[in-house]
């Protein structure tokens, strides 16, 4: 199992049914392929966690660069994963701004150099954390 963590740039004209219609989507999908993890979106920014089987992951990926509601993804961090920080989400929605996350600033800072563990999965930590204060 891996997780993957990017960030891209919402087309300009992005309403909030579009955002609304790729979380009913990734709901309605990832499970079928072991799927779990969350979807931030505001500022002019989509940054999303996925986590699941490696080959699983890596195939929802590729979709996700063709998707024309969005561009210039950049692979902020993966990593092997032997359990689920995400496992109730098929997809959580934070809408705020990704970049107000002082981690994710660090972590895409440093995304060309080794990151601590234990950092990445503090931060995954915190968005669970947040993900359970909106229920």
């Amino acid at each position: 199992m891996i997780r993957l963590l990017y960030i891209s740039q919402a087309a300009p004209a992005i309403s909030d049914e579009q955002v609304q219609d790729i979380l009913k989507s990734s709901k309605r999908n990832n499970p079928a392929v072991g799927i779990t993890g969350v979807l931030f979106h505001g500022g002019g920014l989509f940054m999303q966690i996925l986590e699941g089987p490696e080959q699983a992951v890596l195939r929802q990926y590729v979709k996700i660069l063709d998707d024309r509601r969005h561009r210039d993804c950049q692979i902020v961090h993966i990593s092997p994963a032997n359990d689920r920080i995400f496992g109730e989400w098929s997809m959580g929605l934070i809408q705020s701004d990704p970049l107000e996350y002082q981690h994710i600033a660090e972590l895409q800072a440093h995304r060309l150099e080794a990151v601590e563990a234990k950092a990445f999965t503090g931060t995954m930590r915190d968005f669970v954390r947040r993900l359970n204060a909106r229920q």
